[in-house]
């Protein structure tokens, strides 16, 4: 497991949705905006609620990758790449689905389904803020 810096968890925590991206069965990349939450330095936590493309392709290959950047120079930006665990019934989901369901209930209302808690345990962290020095660089 890799820790997150603390500029990183702050991004993570300001963002309402970031971009997360899967393979599809085809091998082609699938990005769809998530609502994460981080769980701990070493995990990240976001709800599966449609059970559409993001969720198949997770369940095929438990792998992805998100990014966050901050929207004011300098510009500090990062991506992080892991592996994934899926959580349906369980103290994991029920937690992460009363958290976020006060905040949304017209949203929630369109699920077909029980929320699915994905918990992303963060294995490797790059720097992508825009300059030569940095951005491609892996820092953890």
């Amino acid at each position: 497991m890799v820790v997150m810096p603390d500029t990183l968890v702050a991004l993570l925590r300001d963002w309402h949705s970031v971009p997360v991206a899967t393979i599809g069965s085809d091998g082609m990349p699938n990005v769809a905006a998530k609502s994460v939450m981080v769980r701990d330095p070493e995990t990240i936590l976001w709800g599966e609620l449609y059970f559409m493309q993001t969720y198949e392709n997770l369940t095929r290959h438990p792998v992805a990758s998100l990014c966050v950047w901050e929207w004011t120079p300098p510009f500090t930006a990062y991506k992080v790449k892991g592996r994934v665990a899926i959580h349906k019934d369980d103290d994991v989901t029920a937690a992460l689905d009363r958290s976020v369901w006060a905040g949304h209930p017209e949203e929630f209302a369109a699920r077909t389904e029980k929320m699915a808690a994905v918990v992303l345990t963060v294995e490797e962290i790059y720097d992508q803020t825009p300059r030569l020095e940095a951005a491609g660089k892996r820092i953890a």
